[in-house]
């Protein structure tokens, strides 16, 4: 019952947080139910409505159980897991590893493998004997196109192996990780820990594996596909250090576009191409399922909602000016139209992370005047503009919220943009946001001592 030919040198995936790292190299990777009875928790993919599937689905071969008796691995590396875990802005891609095991493996009486995922109402095929390799559909399972038109392609590509109760070191071979960073980081753990690290690497495994989902598509080199909590508050915190610092230092020039901030103001109103980076989104062509008007268009209509906004009303002129300006800026991170092909942007959910390399140019060099308090506030309110909307309305990490408000003032000043933002894409939305905006209001305010 030995291992085909046709698929020796193969190898099958399990994903996790750096974070979990620690544990993993003590205790080994550990399936859910044990999980549960040491009360650990790891980086989780699943919905409560898969858990709540696999927790009850029967494993109809030797050693049996439930699915949640087994440690979930794939044969796919590009897997559609954790590009949805990207998607959410939840965690960070660099942080992710892999744990590459020998499909050899598969002869072991505690490893079993599948036809499909298990995540879903239909049970997958469940498999003991190696020969059936031969009923996975490896085309889905080798392909690195990153959307499924049809949901059975996409069950197929995350074929399972399923390891009872835990994996442990001696079967890993490699870690998978991003970068040579990751894994001096990952090579401590296990040094700490007294272990014998398997092979750490960040290339490719070889030429049919590849992990990453990357911006290679927009010509941003080797960056993650979306950026993540970490790194984005990060690049936040250095904008607001690196603007400070060269204002600090800089010369005086003899010219600015703006005295200040009140002057800007009125400006802008009458030529939206006056700032760089607003020109850059002018009559920017959008292609996407959310936004109809052009990029231009939209932030003028943001401008417009936000007037309309009681918050923005009541506020002092100097808030005023800050959440105006922000409404103006708040999608530059969609630019510049020379980006994208043919001049249309599709897409691209990442664009607040893109705006705080922006604002280090604006701030400085644009205005003559601008104080610390202005600085921050437009950086946070640009760079988080989409925040408070994806908390409530895709599941986006509330901590992340609770991570960077200081006070109430900067949640109020976050939420207001919001508003304008969501009315001018959706008026039906608004209703939706004003709903569920208190409570989380409460809850941040709660949490952050306020």
């Amino acid at each position: 019952m030995g291992i085909p030919a046709k698929y020796s040198g193969k190898y099958f995936f399990h994903f996790t947080h750096i974070q979990d790292l620690d544990s993993i190299v003590k205790n080994g990777i550990l399936c859910t139910n044990k999980k549960d009875e040491l009360g650990t928790t790891h980086l989780d993919a699943d919905s409560e409505t898969i858990q709540e599937r696999r927790s009850t689905m029967e494993v109809t071969c030797a050693p049996k159980g439930k699915v949640h008796d087994y440690v979930p691995c794939y044969f796919c590396s590009m897997n559609p897991m954790v590009l949805s875990l990207i998607n959410s802005k939840n965690v960070d891609q660099q942080f992710i590893l892999f744990f590459a095991i020998p499909i050899d493996k598969l002869i072991d009486d505690n490893v079993i493998f599948t036809d499909a995922s298990a995540n879903t109402g239909i049970p997958p095929s469940f498999y003991t004997d190696p020969a059936d390799l031969e009923n996975l559909d490896w085309k889905a399972i080798q392909s690195k196109k990153w959307r499924h038109i049809y949901k059975d392609e996409l069950r197929r590509r995350m074929a399972e192996v399923l390891v009872k109760d835990s994996v442990p070191m001696s079967m890993i071979e490699h870690i998978v990780v991003w970068n040579e960073g990751i894994k001096k980081r990952v090579e401590e753990t296990f040094k700490k820990n007294k272990v014998e690290c398997p092979s750490v690497i960040y290339q490719p495994l070889n030429s049919t594996y590849h992990f990453h989902f990357t911006r290679l598509a927009i010509s941003q080199g080797t960056s993650s596909l979306i950026t993540g909590p970490f790194f984005l508050k990060l690049n936040y915190e250095k904008a607001i250090e690196h603007i400070l610092e060269k204002r600090g230092s800089m010369k005086p020039k003899v010219k600015y576009l703006f005295e200040n901030i009140e002057d800007a103001i009125p400006k802008i109103d009458g030529d939206f191409c006056l700032i760089e980076e607003m020109k850059g989104i002018f009559e920017l062509e959008t292609k996407n399922e959310v936004h109809s008007e052009n990029v231009s268009d939209h932030t003028l209509q943001v401008v417009e909602k936000l007037e309309a906004l009681k918050y923005y009303q009541n506020s002092k002129p100097k808030d005023k000016n800050v959440l105006k300006l922000s409404a103006y800026l708040h999608d530059i991170g969609k630019g510049p139209k020379s980006r994208w092909k043919d001049g249309i942007q599709p897409g691209y959910p990442d664009h607040p992370a893109d705006a705080p390399e922006m604002l280090k140019r604006i701030l400085v060099e644009d205005f003559k005047e601008i104080s610390e308090y202005e600085i921050k506030k437009i950086c946070i309110l640009v760079t988080y503009h989409d925040l408070i909307g994806e908390i409530i309305g895709k599941g986006r990490n509330v901590q992340q919220l609770i991570d960077i408000v200081e006070n109430e003032k900067t949640l109020e000043m976050l939420a207001t943009l919001n508003l304008a933002d969501v009315s001018a894409i959706n008026r039906n939305w608004k209703n939706q946001y004003n709903d569920k905006i208190k409570d989380l209001k409460i809850e941040v305010l709660k949490k952050i001592g306020k």
